[in-house]
């Protein structure tokens, strides 16, 4: 690619990266405004950071409250589901037997199904279980849900580990067990952290089923209960924008520290076949 080509491509990427943070950094800066400031211009910093804008969304809005759900209910989905994955794509991966491969598509139904066409149904399975309003109604739908990627992704990763580490392990008197904890797992690192991140932002940030499976405040999510607090605080967006900052300020630092990581993960074991 000769110099006009680069700058071309660089130009495009820059572009594409502004555009991407553009409503960030706006939802941001605003978040330190006062409504007046927010008129005249939404790249305009502010005079006087505003940083009771902070102290009013986390007390008033009750996002201290939110924000312990979410943290809950995301490491709470993000561990079991890494495990229950790592063990089922070991299956898939390293064993054959009958009627392996109709199991795994049919398993991979739910990348394809969305959960607006399991919502009603699941709402009602959940109330004659009498988990509607409780932790376990929001943990495990979303753990069953992240199984399908998670077998795809730890299946992937696992095949594109050598089959002569895992016969030498055999040779050793390593059993199956032995094979995919002690050395299996730990060969796939990259794909173990690519899962959990991405389970992680995708738990946080889910919507529909906080709000169809928790009536209660008292167990509402983030995404949740920023709507509540959204038609509460609708005069006063700089409130409102702190608010939206709580939710994803914590993805980005977690995005930042991991972003390596999750590029190795996808680009070593989650491509090959």
């Amino acid at each position: 690619m000769n110099r006009a080509g680069r700058v071309l491509v660089y130009v495009a990427l820059s572009l594409g990266v502004a555009l991407a943070l553009a409503p960030f950094v706006v939802t941001t800066l605003a978040s330190f405004k006062t409504t007046v400031e927010l008129v005249k211009g939404p790249f305009q910093p502010p005079q006087v950071w505003q940083w009771q804008n902070y102290v009013t969304a986390w007390t008033d809005g009750n996002l201290d409250r939110f924000f312990l759900n979410s943290l809950v209910v995301a490491v709470l989905v993000v561990v079991p589901s890494v495990f229950l994955s790592a063990m089922t794509g070991y299956a898939f991966a390293r064993f054959r037997f009958r009627g392996s491969g109709l199991l795994f598509a049919f398993l991979l139904l739910g990348l394809v199904i969305p959960l607006q066409a399991l919502v009603i149904p699941l709402f009602y399975l959940l109330r004659e279980l009498g988990l509607l309003n409780s932790y376990l109604g929001l943990i495990l739908p979303q753990i069953a849900m992240s199984l399908s990627f998670g077998t795809l992704l730890m299946r992937q990763g696992f095949v594109a580990v050598p089959q002569e580490i895992v016969e030498a392990s055999i040779v050793d008197g390593a059993s199956s067990w032995t094979t995919l904890w002690q050395i299996l797992f730990p060969l796939t690192r990259p794909v173990v952290g690519t899962l959990a991140l991405m389970l992680f932002i995708w738990t946080w940030n889910e919507f529909l089923l906080p709000l169809v499976v928790s009536i209660q405040e008292e167990y509402w999510t983030l995404p949740v209960g920023l709507l509540n607090f959204q038609a509460q605080w609708t005069s006063n967006l700089p409130v409102i924008a702190a608010g939206s900052t709580i939710i994803f300020l914590p993805l980005t630092v977690v995005f930042l520290i991991f972003q390596r990581q999750l590029v190795e993960g996808i680009t070593s074991g989650a491509v090959k076949g």
